[in-house]
C-alpha cells in the first residue's frame, strides 16, 4: 500500500525556514566578528545579510507552495514570509543580546567607536563643517549606545517587523501562484 505524503503544516514549514533564517545570521555575524568586529556595523554587508535572508525566504514561501500542491495566494504567501521572517528575526535578536551583555560586553563599546568614526567620516566627504560635525556625532553617538542595550536591541527587533512586513510582500510575489481559472 502506497503511503500518501502529507503537506507540511503552515506553522511547522515556516517556523522551519525561521530558524534557518536565522541561524544564517547568526553565522553571518559570528564570521563578521571573528574575521574583523567592524565589518559589524558596515553597511555594505548589513546589504548583503538582507539579501541573504531575502532569498532565503523567497525559497521557503515556493518550497512552502509546491509542498501544498503547487498553488499560494498573495496573502497567504505574505502571511508565510512574514512568520519565517519574525522567527529569524527573533532568534537573531536573542543571539545579539547574548552577544553584547554575556559573550563580548566590550563589543557594544567598539562598535559605537567604529560607527562614530565611519559617521564623522562620511559627514566629512559631504563638506559638513567641523564643529557642526562634532555637534552631530556626539547626538549620533547617544542613540548608538542605546541600540546596543538590551532595550535597544528589542526595540530593534520591533522595527524590524515593520522591515519584515514590507519584505513580506515582496518575497511573497515570488511564492503565490492561483490556480488555473478551469480549476475553480
Amino acid at each position: 500500500m502506497e503511503q500518501e505524503e502529507k503537506a507540511p503544516s503552515f506553522l511547522n514549514h515556516a517556523a522551519k525556514w525561521g530558524i534557518i533564517n536565522g541561524a544564517i545570521g547568526i553565522f553571518i555575524y559570528v564570521i563578521l566578528y571573528v574575521v574583523d568586529y567592524s565589518l559589524m556595523v558596515n553597511w555594505k554587508f548589513g546589504i548583503v545579510g538582507l539579501v541573504i535572508g531575502v532569498s532565503v525566504i523567497s525559497y521557503a514561501v515556493v518550497d512552502y507552495r509546491n509542498s501544498i500542491g503547487g498553488f499560494l495566494s498573495y496573502g497567504k504567501a505574505w502571511q508565510y514570509s512574514f512568520v519565517a521572517f519574525a522567527i529569524g528575526g527573533i532568534i537573531s535578536t536573542i543571539f545579539m543580546i547574548l552577544l553584547y551583555n554575556v559573550i563580548d560586553t566590550e563589543l557594544p563599546a567598539k562598535l559605537v567607536d567604529v560607527s562614530m568614526d565611519n559617521a564623522r567620516s562620511m559627514m566629512e566627504n559631504f563638506g559638513m563643517p567641523a564643529d557642526q560635525v562634532d555637534t552631530e556625532v556626539e547626538k549620533t553617538r547617544e542613540r548608538t549606545e542605546n541600540q546596543f542595550k538590551i532595550t535597544g536591541t528589542l526595540m530593534g527587533y520591533g522595527i524590524s517587523l515593520v522591515i519584515f512586513a514590507i519584505l513580506s510582500c515582496v518575497t511573497a510575489i515570488f511564492g503565490r501562484r492561483n490556480p488555473p481559472v478551469d480549476q475553480m
